[in-house]
């Protein structure tokens, strides 16, 4: 599904503010152009001396600090009556998971449910079987993909029709019956897990992800994790990847997304920030609106820290 590529500024977030952090760092270079060195991203940009990391992690912090006092505003509306599925892998963080859903709840979105997609999800062993189950359960008039034949891509292909409401009539793409055949076959077969009865369809879907950076054993489930993303933003209004910043290593699942659909799908890194729970939230309005972008503290987060805060 082709975006309008929209600036990936927070200007309208900070703009005017330059009170001074510790050594004298004003808070838009820290938010605007977060890409320095913290305790999260040291390693991303290899040895920095103790005294300067300590430095730039308070200023981190206070930046954030501030950002948290203004960031139920910044959101409040910009999701009103929009039905917002969250989904997290067994990577993610509850208490980044936790507070990217009371962000979504205070900029008005719908509850349409969280999702947990077990390590079993994007593990190669449990490939073949997660591959079969979509396959037979797959909501009529969904297709599987011909031409990438991972099983993240026929996953979010299957999910994504049970899940999403058709962009171009807002009515849901599947029947409740087929939508809980696909969700129940899957939660019995351990692939993941959710309340039963609290699943609507949405319009979008916000994945949270930990921050697997892709390395060694985690590379089979970054790559599957980024496969998935897209094939949901495909299905439907679009998705948001978000995590840690490690997750934006090369190989992260992050990087990936970036790499492959940046033009797509809009993703976010540095989730254990404020201001990346903030993006996260008006990333959703920006592919609701058509738009995406990548977000965040990582050299690959090109269009800023955040999305523009919508006008209306």
């Amino acid at each position: 599904m082709a975006k309008n590529k929209r600036p990936g500024l927070a200007g309208i977030i900070l703009a005017g503010l330059t009170f001074g952090l510790a050594g004298g760092v004003t808070l838009g270079t820290l938010v605007i152009a977060p890409n320095m060195p913290d305790q999260a991203d040291s390693q991303q940009v290899g040895e920095v001396d103790p005294l300067v990391a300590e430095i730039n992690a308070a200023q981190a912090d206070t930046a954030d600090a501030f950002i948290a006092e203004q960031a139920e505003e910044l959101v409040a509306g910009s999701l009103a009556q929009r039905p917002v599925l969250v989904m997290h892998d067994a990577d993610a963080d509850e208490e980044d998971l936790g507070n990217v859903i009371w962000l979504l709840h205070k900029a008005g979105a719908v509850d349409a449910g969280r999702i947990k997609l077990n390590a079993q999800f994007f593990s190669q062993d449990g490939a073949d079987q997660l591959k079969s189950i979509v396959a037979n359960t797959l909501p009529a008039g969904a297709q599987l993909s011909e031409d990438a034949l991972d099983p993240g891509t026929h996953a979010g292909n299957a999910l994504g029709a049970a899940l999403l409401l058709d962009p171009g009539t807002a009515e849901p793409m599947a029947t409740p019956e087929e939508r809980a055949l696909l969700l129940e076959s899957l939660k019995g077969s351990g692939y993941l897990d959710y309340e039963q009865g609290t699943i609507l369809p949405a319009q979008t879907i916000v994945l949270i992800t930990g921050g697997n950076d892709g390395s060694g054993e985690g590379a089979f489930a970054a790559q599957n994790l980024a496969n998935f993303a897209i094939s949901l933003d495909e299905a439907g209004n679009g998705a948001v990847l978000a995590g840690r910043i490690t997750a934006a290593s090369d190989t992260g699942a992050i990087a990936l997304t970036r790499e492959w659909a940046a033009d797509r799908v809009s993703t976010v890194d540095s989730l254990s920030r404020t201001y990346g729970r903030m993006a996260t939230v008006l990333a959703v309005r920006e592919q609701l609106d058509g738009g995406s972008g990548s977000y965040g503290s990582a050299a690959s987060a090109t269009d800023g820290a955040a999305p523009e805060v919508p006008a209306d």
